[in-house]
């Protein structure tokens, strides 16, 4: 009933005849205050299609303001490492997962050229469909690096455009609509790396730097290279691991108050508790905890319930729990 592909033609211009008054009669005034003035400038074709938008969903992608290009910004982070050399290994991954062909065409790896990729198109219904090609392109792919090393653009233009179809005609539009397709792709597949490396590093298991000595005034303590407001803020989750309770805490003495329950668990609990509780060497009671700055560092100095400085023998004896406790709730101590 209704077509869905409907033509405007904008420069055509209806002429109305003029109202014919006969002779005997008076013709009406005509004002001009609003008549519209024939303008020098022609209608131009409008596309109706929604414009190609560039999607930013890696952690270390940003699009700048303005981009008229199928063009991105990206920026070192934490996960990335080297940026160069971490785009250089998703493209060479994504392509390789795709069966596309992408040749370096400079020394530096910077400038690539991809081989065809295919668009499928479906065509007949249920049992007698098939997929075929409907057209293929190749692409440049460039990595601008700037000269600090921290961030890059990519950009991405069509090289070579076929059609499989003679009424087929690629306009601008289409051009554009296709590089930012692939640039997007391009962007997703970094976006799940970074994922993966994120993962990968969270689930390496921290680097100990715990370890047994004696503080400045010669008391056996546990010393860390982490500062003093470092290792205050960490300890809690230590303690939680170690099911130390604090009952108190005196910040402006660096000192914790806890108690040691040293409590059997219950069946229910090692029944459905996937790790092992930690045992401490010590008798149930309370204890202080007090952290002393160090030259490098901090001091975790252990006392009795008295203010009494444990001996060295008792604190050569929690410090494998410690360390136990640091690897499991993945504290850096």
């Amino acid at each position: 009933m209704f077509s869905s592909e409907q033509e405007h033609n904008t420069n055509t211009i209806i002429e109305v005849a003029e109202l014919k008054v006969p002779e005997d009669l008076t013709p009406p005034a005509k004002p001009g205050k609003y008549d519209v003035p024939m303008g020098s400038n022609t209608a131009s074709t409008i596309s109706d299609r929604s414009p190609s938008l560039i999607l930013p969903t890696a952690q270390s992608s940003r699009v700048d303001e303005g981009e008229k290009q199928a063009r991105v910004r990206f920026d070192r982070t934490d996960v990335t490492g080297d940026l160069i050399s971490f785009l250089q290994q998703v493209l060479q991954k994504q392509f390789a997962e795709q069966n596309v062909d992408l040749t370096a065409v400079d020394d530096a790896n910077l400038i690539y050229t991809t081989g065809w990729i295919n668009t499928h198109v479906e065509e007949g219904f249920w049992f007698w469909s098939n997929n075929s090609v409907a057209e293929r392109a190749r692409y440049t792919i460039t990595i601008d690096a700037k000269p600090h090393g921290r961030s890059a653009n990519l950009e991405v233009k069509m090289l070579e455009h076929e059609y499989f179809s003679s009424k087929a005609k690629l306009t601008d539009h289409i051009r554009k609509t296709q590089e930012v397709a692939l640039l997007n792709s391009i962007i997703d597949r970094v976006s799940k790396e970074e994922i993966i490396i994120s993962q990968k590093n969270r689930a390496k298991a921290p680097e100990v730097n715990l370890e047994p000595g004696i503080d400045k005034l010669g008391n056996a303590a546990l010393i860390t290279p982490q500062k003093l407001d470092v290792t205050w803020s960490q300890l809690e989750g230590i303690f939680e691991a170690l099911q130390l309770n604090v009952t108190d805490k005196d910040r402006s003495k660096s000192t914790y108050f806890v108690r040691y329950e040293n409590e059997k668990p219950s069946f229910w609990s090692s029944l459905w508790n996937s790790k092992a509780e930690i045992k401490l060497p010590l008798n149930a009671g309370e204890y202080q905890v007090v952290l002393a700055k160090q030259d490098q560092g901090t001091a975790i100095v252990f006392k009795d319930k008295d203010g009494e400085v444990l001996s060295a023998d008792a604190v050569l004896g929690l410090y494998p729990s410690f360390v136990t406790a640091i690897k499991n709730t993945r504290i850096e101590l």
